[in-house]
């Protein structure tokens, strides 16, 4: 199996570092999609940003093995026969992206 994903997010809800009146405590929150980054307070001499690069998308590549109990029925989960096709939507252009 292999995929990407757009946005990754973290949260830590139990987090007591970062104080917040009323309710105790905020949670940090951590989320990982494509974006130019540029510096947080630093620009150039023009006043425009001074970008530092970029974040990718989260690519994974995969083996592993999956079951499942699949009814009877002319449209199964799996079921190959009548030209059915176990891709999703956007797997041949993902697998043309990840040249494979």
């Amino acid at each position: 199996m292999k995929g990407e994903y757009e946005i990754f997010a973290i949260i830590d809800n139990d987090n007591e570092v970062i104080p917040k009146p009323y309710f105790g405590h905020k949670g940090q929150k951590y989320i990982r999609m494509y974006e130019h980054i540029s510096h947080p307070c630093k620009k150039n001499p023009n006043g425009s940003s001074i970008w530092l690069g970029e974040n990718s998308r989260i690519r994974f590549q995969i083996n592993g093995y999956a079951s499942s109990i699949v009814g009877s029925g002319p449209k199964g989960v799996g079921d190959k026969e009548g030209g059915y096709s176990e891709k999703s939507v956007g797997f041949d252009e993902l697998s043309a992206r990840l040249g494979e």
